[in-house]
């Protein structure tokens, strides 16, 4: 399933449920009902929300000479996450909400 996160304050994020649950559960959010996800990072929520997510892709590394079935380097939590930094960054210093599935 397809999440769009929204802001006021940045572009649209396009991700799959299957990389935004991880993302979210390290907010403190959660992708529920699982026929059709809703939720909102308030703006009060937005820099503790940054700072947790930004810690844990900070510890987020690839392990060496790991390879996903393609014999490529797999994606790293903190390349996921990059994209929602970035929204939460313009959300906590704006002061806006982030929704998805409205």
């Amino acid at each position: 399933m397809l999440i769009i996160f929204k802001c006021k304050g940045a572009a649209d994020i396009h991700m799959f449920s299957e990389q935004a649950e991880p993302i979210l559960a390290i907010v403190g959010k959660s992708l529920e009902p699982a026929q059709a996800p809703r939720g909102i990072i308030t703006a009060g929520e937005a820099a503790a929300a940054l700072e947790r997510l930004r810690a844990a892709a900070s510890d987020a590394k690839p392990r060496p000479g790991e390879r996903d079935a393609e014999g490529s380097l797999p994606l790293t939590l903190s390349q996921r996450a990059f994209p929602l930094i970035g929204m939460l960054e313009r959300a906590a210093a704006k002061k806006l909400d982030i929704v998805w599935g409205v």
